[in-house]
């Protein structure tokens, strides 16, 4: 056997329609960039009664990563925002995010869902707004009978049965 061979043979096979796991964020941030990221992620989430904010919420930085891994295709432009509000604190970095947020979309969105996703992530924001977690929650016999009692499938019923072959035929 071949070594060519042998290479494929011991390479796992991926799946290309399926896109890579991150579990890291492409580099770790310099303890400049996360102070930075953290006063920005304070600005957008202050507390407010029992909620925290941002940066004080349990676990906030651990996940905080997993969601800056789960979007290292965006990675680039939060670097581009944490860079633009380096020196920026209270008025005049709200001021700077309000004018990312009409002027580059490109951005702000996605540095906005980053840190509100990581937040919404931490089990103790979770509780607060008593999100359970993922569950199965089946609709029950009763429910999809009265689904049907609404009239959801007249307009499919008064259209009638018709049948296309893939065919053309």
């Amino acid at each position: 056997m071949s070594t060519a061979s042998l290479d494929l043979q011991s390479t796992p096979k991926r799946r290309l329609s399926v896109p890579g796991r991150h579990t890291a964020p492409p580099r770790s941030l310099t303890d400049s960039e996360l102070v930075t990221l953290l006063r920005i992620a304070d600005c957008l989430i202050p507390a407010s009664g029992e909620n925290p904010a941002a940066s004080e919420a349990d676990d906030y930085l651990r996940y905080l990563n997993l969601a800056l891994a789960a979007r290292a295709d965006v990675f680039d432009a939060v670097l581009s925002a944490i860079d633009e509000a380096t020196d920026l604190h209270g008025d005049d970095l709200r001021a700077q995010l309000k004018k990312m947020w009409a002027e580059d979309k490109f951005t702000f969105d996605p540095l906005s869902s980053i840190l509100a996703g990581a937040y919404f992530m931490t089990p103790q924001v979770k509780a607060l707004i008593g999100y359970p977690g993922q569950r199965r929650d089946a609709a029950g016999f009763e429910d999809a009978a009265n689904e049907l009692d609404t009239g959801i499938l007249d307009p499919v019923l008064e259209r009638g049965h018709f049948y296309v072959s893939a065919n053309g035929e």
